[in-house]
């Protein structure tokens, strides 16, 4: 039979839902996770707002070239297996259109995608790159033109920090300031307080200027040895006025901004083959493997629409649910066989042209079988299913001998129904979970793959990312597995039926309100329980990958205030051992006259907290500071102090890092409005993780309730989009409350209340 238009312009119209709906929804959580790295600019309301929305379109290129492809194989094998259930394929067989009829328009789709792709790869993802470095760069140049924050410690001057307790940020005027300043030239540390301050640009104006004058008045001056050394005196002085020219980094940040050689990662293809022809060694290896990793993610889709295709055609109408499961397998093997390529290229085992070949030739290779082989035939069942059925089966055995009235029917429905959706949900976060980890992985490939031990650092951190991974796509997975459950049931006549036998439409949706409620607590049981410590620990793993292997120090030394102290150290031990430091300072203060007044100065090389007490250890020295004098003297090995507060627990920035109580406890204690805001956001939002996904089934269920035999793809789409607009409202919401544009409690629970009220609205518009 001649090939038909028709026929090719219906089957791309089948796969063509599936594609924008899984390439929306993929792109979308690969989004959240790349502006998770950008959040200290995504969240600070000091930059305007035309850096915010340059940041997000920067991400948007790497994010859809690399979602493209997966998006290509979902919507092939969903569409054609919807094509081959509904016994469609095999009416176009039968109509005498054979198999590579079939395949045409789909291998047309997959090379329009594949051009735009190369379109993607050779003009978006480079100028991505270079918009990313200049949207850190002036934001970084920004953030200097205003540096200081009442509560905030702040070490952007070289070799200062600063710390001011009260102040006016509109007029730039500051009252109790704190001035921590190492010389280790001489050996000393010089300490300087203030009533009052301000801060001037000089040699310059504005974002130029190079350097930076500190003004201060009614100051003292103390100095004191630096630790570990022997020289240095002890000495206080009173000064009325004070000036001090500090560097800033902003001559090293404009050098930077106007640097006019780019990077690897901000040429296009053309550019990029020619600047790994002229380098050598290492540089050029690397440049190859980025040159023929976009060439390959490039040619994806088309590899991918070939591959998906011959997948439905070989698998028998019962086996449509294990292609699309050997689909996603499929995958998977093929970008961990691009990481395996790169990697045997860098240790010199293949030619980085050899290399890029294994994932293309694999899955050639998988294709050809696949049209060349006879129909497969599996079982209607795959792994998970099975497991289900099986431990379903025995329930219901037993609740089928008790079935002696209708209470124990409607068990058996509550059953079925929590077995679907937690098949789905466990497919659909299994997949998420993989495509988000293979993203990570890619981007993280190029550092630890060229470093001793790199390959185990890196499966390190994704094991410890994982709890986090989970609890960022748990949402889409369950209104992934709630849609699927409720739209194949609706498909199969199955809530008519129940409908029928007088079962409500409400009745249907108990258990899935049921187990929407467990997976609530499950989620903040899992945020109080494991992610705290996971995600310090991944959070260094990253920084020790990026760093090819150098262990960082978590920002230097770590400060922190009480009403009547400041405590500096550096971390010591691992990332779970919360009470050891070393190297402590503290600094007492007390108020005289409304001002503080620094009084004491204790010093050692290691410290613990433990029971309220701080303990100071090794050579344990105390400054006393009184009347314009300065008296040093060693304190006992062991000398111990009150302090409620665990100084490095205080000091935890990120609220990733915190439980619900401490994040409640720094809202409360710290002095930064900003900082207020954001520990009270996340606090919040740890209470919003149970009722989210209630809130879910309320405005998703009702879409996949109303489905008509037609317009199936176009519903389960709008649902789909109702979800990631639910997601966009929510986060601009939280981007105001950490604004400080509306309240946290607003930010965070004014999205939940809002689309829960519509989703009681269209749920109250389902027949029953």
């Amino acid at each position: 039979m001649k090939h038909s238009w028709r026929i090719s312009g219906y089957i791309i119209r089948a796969i063509l839902p599936y594609f924008f709906s899984s390439w929306l929804l993929l792109s979308v959580i690969l989004f959240v996770q790349q502006a998770t790295r950008y959040s200290d600019i995504f969240f600070n309301n000091a930059l305007p707002g035309y850096l915010i929305w340059q940041l997000s379109i920067a991400l948007i290129p790497n994010v859809i070239s690399f979602t493209c492809p997966m998006a290509v194989l979902l919507g092939v094998v969903i569409g054609l297996s919807k094509m081959q259930g509904d016994s469609e394929l095999v009416a176009i067989r039968a109509a005498g259109v054979g198999n590579g009829s079939i395949a045409l328009p789909v291998a047309v789709f997959g090379l329009a995608l594949t051009i735009f792709a190369f379109l993607v790869n050779i003009f978006g993802v480079p100028f991505a790159a270079q918009m990313v470095r200049r949207v850190a760069i002036q934001s970084a140049l920004l953030k200097l033109e205003s540096p200081i924050e009442p509560g905030v410690f702040n070490s952007e001057f070289q070799s200062y920090t600063i710390y001011v307790r009260d102040g006016d940020v509109s007029e730039g005027s500051w009252r109790n300031i704190f001035i921590y300043h190492q010389d280790k030239a001489n050996g000393v540390v010089r300490l300087i307080t203030a009533e009052k301050g301000r801060i001037d640009s000089i040699d310059g104006a504005g974002e130029f200027a190079d350097n930076s004058e500190l003004v201060l008045e009614d100051c003292s001056i103390s100095t004191i040895p630096l630790l570990g050394t022997e020289k240095g005196a002890f000495a206080t002085e009173r000064i009325g006025k004070f000036r001090i020219i500090v560097k800033t980094k902003r001559s090293e940040l404009i050098e930077r901004f106007s640097k006019t050689e780019e990077t690897a990662e901000e040429l296009g293809l053309g550019d990029l083959y020619e600047f790994a022809a002229t380098r050598t060694g290492k540089e050029q290896r690397e440049a190859q493997l980025l040159f023929q990793r976009r060439i390959l993610l490039s040619v994806t889709p088309l590899l991918f629409s070939l591959l998906g295709t011959g997948l439905v055609l070989r698998f028998s109408r019962g086996g449509r649910g294990t292609g699309l499961v050997l689909g996603l397998v499929g995958l998977v093997i093929y970008y961990l066989a691009t990481l395996l390529g790169e990697q045997l290229a860098r240790t010199g085992s293949l030619s980085t042209l050899s290399a890029s070949l294994i994932p293309i030739s694999m899955t050639l290779g998988a294709t050809i079988w696949f049209f060349a082989a006879q129909r497969l035939y599996f079982s209607r069942s795959t792994l998970s299913t099975e497991v289900f059925r099986r431990y379903g089966l025995k329930i219901r055995s037993v609740l089928q001998a008790r079935a002696g009235n209708g209470m124990w029917s409607r068990w058996i429905l509550d059953l079925d129904i929590v077995s679907s959706l937690l098949r789905y949900f466990i497919t659909a976060v299994s997949f998420l979970t993989a495509i988000y980890l293979l993203f990570t992985a890619f981007e993280l490939w190029k550092f630890a793959g060229s470093m001793p031990n790199g390959i185990w650092l890196l499966s390190s951190y994704l094991g410890y990312l994982i709890p986090f991974v989970f609890l960022q796509i748990s949402p889409s997975a369950l209104m992934i597995a709630t849609i699927s459950t409720y739209v194949i049931k609706s498909r199969q006549n199955e809530v008519v039926t129940w409908t029928a036998a007088g079962q409500s439409i409400y009745r249907l949706l108990f258990p899935c309100f049921a187990l929407m409620l467990f997976m609530g607590l499950f989620n903040f049981a899992l945020q109080e329980t494991i992610l705290s410590n996971s995600n310090v620990r991944q959070d260094e793993l990253r920084s020790q990958i990026r760093s090819r292997g150098a262990v960082q120090a978590a920002g230097g030394r770590r400060w922190f205030a009480t009403e009547t102290r400041i405590f500096s150290f550096e971390k010591e031990g691992s990332a779970f051992d919360d009470n050891q430091f070393k190297s402590p300072e503290i600094f007492e203060f007390v108020d005289q006259s409304g001002a503080k007044r620094l009084v004491r100065v204790l010093t050692a090389e290691k410290g613990s907290w433990s029971n309220s007490k701080l303990t100071l250890n090794g050579n344990v020295k105390e400054n006393e500071v009184s009347g314009g004098i300065s008296v040093g003297k060693t304190l006992p090995d062991g000398y111990e102090f009150n302090e409620t507060k665990n100084p490095l627990r205080q000091t935890q920035s990120k609220p990733s890092h915190l439980t619900t109580a401490e994040l409640q406890e720094r809202a409360t204690i710290v002095e930064a409005e900003s900082d207020a805001r954001t520990f009270w956001v996340a606090y919040y939002k740890r209470y919003a993780t149970i009722f989210l996904p209630l809130v879910i089934v309320l405005f998703t269920a009702p879409f996949a309730l109303t489905l008509s035999r037609r317009g199936k793809a176009g519903t389960v789409g709008t649902a789909v989009g109702v979800w990631l607009v639910f997601m966009g409202i929510a986060t601009t919401f939280e981007q105001y409350g950490l604004s400080g544009q509306i309240t946290p409690l607003v930010a965070v629970w004014g999205p939940l209340v809002w689309f829960s009220i519509v989703g009681v609205f269209l749920l109250g518009r389902v027949k029953t």
